[in-house]
């Protein structure tokens, strides 16, 4: 798979663009915004699915363009954040000046386990509450994209409305617990490695 990041919108969240280099198949995972250097390194691509990790403001912002240019892609968000997608006051952006599309609905709503097809692998999905109820961590191959539940040598908040530090902390145990290592590329900031943040992450009381 070949994997590329673009910090997008008001605060920079981490865009991702995968595509499997044998079909030639891509999914985005979040979308802060839509702008001329996204639409350039999608413009070739058959977009099968817009992954959001959870339903703030700053991954969902660009949403609403890509569906409008790639109709067929499926926009997926698990079901407890659903509702974030056309609300201003759930998806904090109201706080920022913004506003969210009111007709932008999920065509897949995601639980704790499912899969997804994509090429010939499988997204998998894994709930990740803490950061929000319906914060989900993906894994496809070697990797994580776990939005804002897990960063270098972070985590994500919880005092925000939906936020709550016990399920942050057993969400993270959870990932922590998957035998292996992973990739994890995160919501915010640089990538980094599960093994490095069962190790180094200061912010997780994690079973030694």
């Amino acid at each position: 798979m070949i994997i590329r990041t673009i910090p997008l919108g008001p605060v920079r969240a981490n865009t991702y663009i995968v595509t499997d280099e044998k079909s030639g198949s891509t999914f985005i995972v979040d979308a802060g915004a839509y702008n001329p250097r996204l639409e350039r390194l999608i413009n070739d691509k058959k977009i099968e699915y817009i992954l959001l990790t959870h339903g703030h403001f700053d991954h969902i912002m660009g949403v609403s363009e890509l569906k409008k240019r790639f109709p067929d892609a499926k926009v997926c968000i698990h079901e407890a954040d659903a509702p974030m997608l056309s609300d201003d006051m759930l998806s904090l952006a109201f706080a920022f000046g913004a506003g969210v599309d009111k007709d932008l609905k999920a065509d897949i709503i995601l639980h704790d386990g499912d899969e997804l097809p994509f090429g010939d692998k499988k997204i998998r999905v894994i709930h990740t509450p803490g950061h929000t109820k319906g914060g989900v961590t993906y894994m496809i191959d070697d990797c994580m994209f776990t939005g804002d539940t897990l960063f270098c040598g972070s985590v994500g908040r919880t005092d925000f409305p939906g936020g709550d530090s016990k399920e942050l902390n057993d969400s993270i145990c959870r990932l922590f617990d998957i035998d292996g290592d992973f990739n994890v590329y995160p919501g915010h900031d640089m990538n980094t490695t599960l093994s490095d943040e069962r190790k180094n992450n200061p912010y997780v009381d994690w079973r030694k």
